[in-house]
């Protein structure tokens, strides 16, 4: 898959996963749910002091669905990263605030949230502030 290569790529795929959420109708639901228990490395989308989080190995492929990501056996952060911090301009980064907000999030669609990202890798974060 094409991986993503400028900002409204990125917001497409994170209202592709919005969609998911908002809809609540599995598979796509229980889909976007699990993207966001396992991620590691997020962009975190602020919109009046909350945030919404969208992990990289999703939104760093561009025109990315559940059924292309699913079928794409290559997925990998460390190919989605390198590109998502080149578009944001910035590295993604631990942050315990956005960790604590990411755990809110996660309260709020229904779930606790691991302690640790998948392996048990301290998650990381680029902030987008709309």
């Amino acid at each position: 898959m094409k991986i993503v290569s400028n900002f409204n790529e990125l917001i497409t795929n994170s209202q592709t996963l919005d969609g998911y959420l908002r809809s609540q109708v599995d598979p796509e639901y229980d889909f976007a749910l699990n993207l966001i228990k396992k991620g590691t490395c997020f962009v975190a989308v602020g919109v009046s002091g909350a945030y919404k989080f969208y992990p990289s190995r999703f939104i760093g492929y561009a025109d990315n669905s559940m059924d292309a990501h699913l079928n794409n056996v290559e997925k990998d952060g460390k190919e989605t990263n390198p590109a998502i911090s080149k578009i944001l301009g910035a590295k993604p980064s631990i942050n315990s605030i956005l960790n604590q907000e990411y755990a809110r999030y996660c309260e709020a669609l229904g779930f606790v949230p691991r302690d640790k990202g998948a392996f048990g890798t301290e998650r990381k974060f680029w902030v987008i502030e709309k």
